[in-house]
């Protein structure tokens, strides 16, 4: 990897003659006008716009590309390069992958290749409100049949005619000395000099102008290539193996519409936001198991596939996919409380080879993946999900189908403290004890209705967060899981901030009054409520006095769910040291 610095000049002969190309994974050019003025702006006072990362033509990575959005006029010689499709990369094609809306901003302007407008620099605004760090002095017009260097009684140059320093100079003295714009020139020809002088230096430093670009080596592998634009790119988009993917293989197969499509028939696919990547995991690791080697699906594996095999098992590979989300939907996954979507690659995999594996009965693989995907979401230090493992875990299951060999489970055990400190979105464990309760409870609390669907359904304080503020109780313990639970959009505004005390306590004497205590016993049972309504103390125990024991009581009802869930995978601690030594060292349980 090497940085170049291309002065302004040297960079539109670079744009002119086709040296930088934009990959099809990009998006297209999306800047507005007032984006383009500022960068503009920037480059006439010297500020830094940032490095653009360009990735020199490989022949082992023949990433399909497209020109730079921008319409050349007709060159002296007569030549048009205005092809704007597909094309095929020269020894000097650089590929862009990150700035492509700055060098193509900077070609619209400096070779007067917008498409639909002509840019000027206002001479008489330069000299008055540039100083005041104002990028009004850029101007736009339609292009029209005749696009002249000069417009508004010379007062507007067009962009491009900065580049020629001798024209320049000229136009900005004519301007000055006959345009009749500044009367207070016409006794003092020197402070008509200095004032020419200052806009010439205003063009002068646009020409000199440096643009560093940080050059990936022609031969980098597609693993660097990623991790380097992970690392430098200045607009934040991660390049995933997909968009090079889209590159590769464009426009057959175009993976992009490809997935474009799937996400139209399966709809869980864009409600979980899936990544086009995992469909391309799945190939990689039926293409290896196929081919009898390990199933490690790496980003080298995923973008050597074959176009023909991409094509033939593709549906196949989505339809699994799919598969594997709704049946994590039906374990209480939702788009917010989703597993790491590695863990459903595995699952689709094994899906692909195994089909039919997971059915709606509760036969021993259905049972097994159920046990594994809780116990390893539900792990205090889930192992990473790297390419080894997920493809580890798909060959653990074929071979438990194929070979009866036995699955060995992540250990998993809680205390009622340690539920009580679960408290964030971000932590997976919180995710998977929310699906626990979405699971088990299939009706509202509150009214009884079902919970229809993931939008429904929200994530409710049972003591109200205004108590921290009230009441003075501890911030952390109002977040805990162990404080939360599942209810639909309507409950949730009709209690807002009314204390459990108060809006349980209504609909007990409401059950008991219409003689049907037992139907919302099963509810607050579903529901991990730790208490029920034929308890006399119901209502005491649910008042703020009381808060931290029943977040203690309801978290052991959590804690009961999950050993429920997990079987012998959960492991108390051993008081004595030595026992509990060996325990950390023996993460898994074999069954």
């Amino acid at each position: 990897m090497q940085t170049i610095n291309y002065d302004l000049v040297q960079l539109l002969r670079k744009i002119r003659a086709g040296h930088f190309v934009i990959p099809q994974f990009q998006r297209d050019f999306t800047w507005k006008e007032g984006q383009t003025r500022l960068l503009i702006d920037s480059i006439a006072r010297n500020y830094p716009i940032g490095s653009l990362l360009v990735l020199g033509k490989n022949d082992e990575i023949p990433l399909k590309s497209r020109n730079i959005n921008a319409v050349y006029p007709i060159s002296p010689d007569g030549q048009d390069n205005n092809e704007n499709g597909s094309i095929e990369p020269t020894p000097e094609t650089y590929y862009v992958l990150d700035g492509q809306q700055r060098l193509t901003s900077i070609a619209r302007i400096f070779l007067d290749s917008h498409p639909k407008r002509n840019y000027y620099f206002d001479l008489k605004q330069m000299l008055e409100i540039f100083y005041d760090d104002s990028p009004l002095w850029i101007v736009s017009r339609l292009r029209g049949r005749k696009n002249p260097d000069r417009k508004d009684n010379n007062k507007l140059v067009r962009s491009d005619v900065v580049l020629i320093q001798e024209k320049c100079d000229v136009y900005i003295s004519e301007y000055i000395e006959d345009s009749g714009d500044f009367p207070q020139f016409e006794d003092n020809r020197n402070a008509a000099r200095e004032a020419a002088a200052k806009i010439k230096g205003i063009f002068e430093i646009i020409r000199n102008y440096s643009i560093p670009f940080v050059q990936l080596e022609n031969d980098a592998p597609l693993e660097s290539v990623c991790r380097v634009f992970e690392t430098i790119n200045s607009t934040g988009t991660r390049l995933t193996t997909f968009d090079l993917a889209v590159a590769r293989y464009y426009p057959d197969p175009d993976l992009k519409d490809f997935y474009d499509s799937s996400k139209e028939k399966y709809h869980v696919l864009r409600e979980f936001e899936v990544d086009g990547e995992r469909v391309l995991q799945i190939l990689s690791l039926y293409q290896l198991q196929l081919n009898g080697k390990f199933p490690e699906a790496t980003r080298k594996v995923m973008l050597s596939l074959k176009p023909e095999f991409i094509k033939t098992h593709w549906e196949n590979a989505v339809l699994n996919l799919n598969k594997a989300y709704e049946w994590v939907r039906g374990l209480g996954a939702t788009p917010k409380t989703q597993p790491p979507h590695s863990l459903l690659v595995s699952i689709a995999t094994f899906l692909m080879v195994h089909s039919d594996s997971l059915g709606s009965g509760t036969g021993t693989a259905t049972s097994v993946l159920k046990k594994w995907y809780f116990c390893s979401t539900l792990t205090n230090n889930p192992a990473p999900a790297t390419n080894y493992k997920i493809g580890d875990d798909f060959g653990k299951f074929s071979k438990y189908l194929t070979e009866e060999m036995q699955i060995q489970y992540p250990t998993v055990h809680f205390t009622s403290e340690e539920i009580i400190e679960i408290k964030h979105f971000s932590d997976g464990r919180y995710k998977a004890i929310q699906g626990l309760m979405k699971m088990t409870a299939k009706e509202d609390l509150i009214t009884g209705n079902q919970l229809l669907d993931n939008d429904d359904a929200e994530d409710h304080h049972i003591f109200p967060y205004s108590l921290a503020k009230s009441n003075g109780i501890n911030r952390k313990k109002l977040n805990s899981i162990a404080n939360r639970i599942i209810i639909s959009k309507e409950s949730n505004r009709e209690i807002s901030n009314t204390h459990p005390e108060k809006y349980l306590g209504d609909l007990v004497d409401r059950h008991n009054l219409e003689g049907n205590v037992g139907d919302f016993n099963r509810r607050l049972q579903n529901c991990f409520m730790p208490y029920t309504a034929d308890d006399p103390d119901f209502k005491s125990k649910l008042s703020k006095e009381n808060f931290d024991l029943f977040l203690s009581d309801r978290a052991k009802l959590i804690i009961a769910r999950i050993k429920e869930v997990v079987g012998d995978a959960w492991k108390e601690p051993n008081i004595d040291n030595k026992e509990e030594k060996n325990l950390e060292e023996d993460e898994y349980v074999t069954v």
